[in-house]
């Protein structure tokens, strides 16, 4: 069996694992006319993420990209507003469930780190907005909450919110979904998530350990309020906590490699993007860190079928 070296074919064939552990159907609808499937359409979406395309230039470099148009068994190229239409009725459970599932690809982690950070929704520079008199300072943004594992920078959940809220509000069904599907040792963050309900839910649900840096550290234990705060207060490890830092890498990391704009002008759009650039960025990092015997069983998988 001869093994794929062209990077896009291996997007492709994580792109098709992570379908086929998802249980995505072919097709929503009886009722389609069933000239593209849904594996088809899905890793466009993936695969205009992973090279930060628009929808034409996407369609431009699959009209030239020959070999890769038959790796995917595109008899006739569609025309981008095919999925424009199809991103529109994409439901989020979808790209939630795509997320979820590579928790079959990578390995449990152990320490795992919450924060969150903001999406542009205006590529406008500040220096232009300066020049004609517009407010720079606060643009509107997509407000995106992750859930990485710090010691491969691979997101395990992230959930995106239009505008601006305190963390917590999405921070704690975050950590409940996490409990369902993950196990990790130890969770980070910083005061942002310094709340009693919070450490609860990591204690009781996740069965981790909170390093959360409290707020008022010169306060004594017995004037704090919350009994798992109180827990953690006297064994709290700041050069452990430092490890939270990671966190903040990843989101370097992701915005420099795929963008901290969305051009998107559809609210659900928006968060679809996003969404997607986190199963791109996933599948680019598991092929930086190595993961190709992932790909060779992929691919014995594949054949066999």
């Amino acid at each position: 069996m001869k093994i794929i070296i062209n990077k896009y074919k291996k997007v492709a064939d994580f792109c098709y694992e992570l379908f086929k552990i998802a249980e995505l159907p072919l097709h929503f609808s009886k009722f389609s006319n069933k000239m593209y499937s849904n594996f088809q359409k899905l890793f466009l979406l993936v695969y205009k993420q992973y090279r930060k395309f628009t929808y034409e230039e996407l369609l431009t470099d699959l009209a030239d990209n020959i070999t890769l148009r038959a790796y995917l068994g595109f008899n006739k190229l569609l025309d981008y507003t095919t999925l424009i239409k199809f991103a529109k009725k994409l439901p989020a459970k979808i790209l939630e469930k795509l997320v979820l599932a590579f928790k079959r690809l990578i390995p449990e982690p152990h320490k795992v780190a919450i924060d969150s950070t903001g999406i542009s929704l205006d590529n406008a520079s500040s220096h232009y907005c300066k020049r004609i008199g517009l407010s720079f300072k606060k643009r509107p943004f997509m407000k995106t909450s992750f859930i990485v594992d710090i010691e491969t920078y691979l997101i395990l959940l992230c959930k995106t919110r239009k505008g601006k809220r305190h963390d917590l509000i999405d921070a704690r069904p975050m950590v409940k979904k996490l409990s369902e599907h993950y196990n990790p040792d130890s969770m980070y963050g910083d005061r942002a998530y310094d709340d009693n309900k919070f450490f609860k839910i990591i204690f009781e649900k996740l069965g981790a350990y909170p390093f959360i840096l409290q707020k008022r550290l010169d306060v004594p234990k017995h004037r704090r309020k919350g009994e798992y705060r109180k827990l953690t207060i006297d064994t709290f490890d700041y050069g452990e906590y430092l490890q939270r830092n990671k966190i903040e890498t990843c989101n370097s990391i992701y915005k420099r490699r795929f963008g901290s704009t969305t051009k998107s002008r559809n609210v659900k759009c928006q968060k679809i993007d996003i969404v997607l650039r986190v199963i791109a960025y996933n599948i680019d990092r598991l092929l930086k860190i190595g993961k190709e015997i992932i790909l060779v069983w992929i691919r014995i998988w594949r054949v066999s079928y």
